[in-house]
């Protein structure tokens, strides 16, 4: 059988504003308005504010999933972004945190996730 490979994405964003890093209720935000704009699905989500400091937050996708952990005291954020769907789906949900957290540095590595069958 198979099956077309997924897209998995990772982004390292430094620079971003230190106040929307710790902000729980915005990055819930940027997570519905990512999903939502980029046709992927959400079954659930959780996420986790720390004390002092930082989010963790996590969508499982019908598709896989998308996961994010904010460092506010480093002004940096780490997404990982995995679909079994269209490319341009997990690419459209990497512009938008790209959008909304504006870094003034990143680093993007697209990968192509296959699927090796053998009988």
């Amino acid at each position: 059988m198979k099956r077309k490979p997924g897209t998995h994405i990772l982004v390292e964003m430094y620079g971003c504003d230190e106040k929307k890093l710790d902000d729980i209720l915005f990055i819930k935000k940027v997570f519905r308005k990512a999903i939502k704009e980029s046709g992927l699905k959400s079954l659930k989500s959780m996420f986790h504010k720390f004390n002092p400091q930082g989010v963790t937050g996590f969508a499982l996708l019908a598709s896989s999933h998308l996961s994010i952990h904010t460092w506010p005291e480093y002004k940096a954020l780490f997404l990982d972004i995995f679909a079994c769907d269209e490319r341009r789906k997990a690419v459209k949900a990497m512009e938008v945190f790209l959008k909304e957290f504006k870094p003034k540095k990143s680093r993007k590595r697209i990968l192509s996730r296959g699927y090796i069958h053998q009988k």
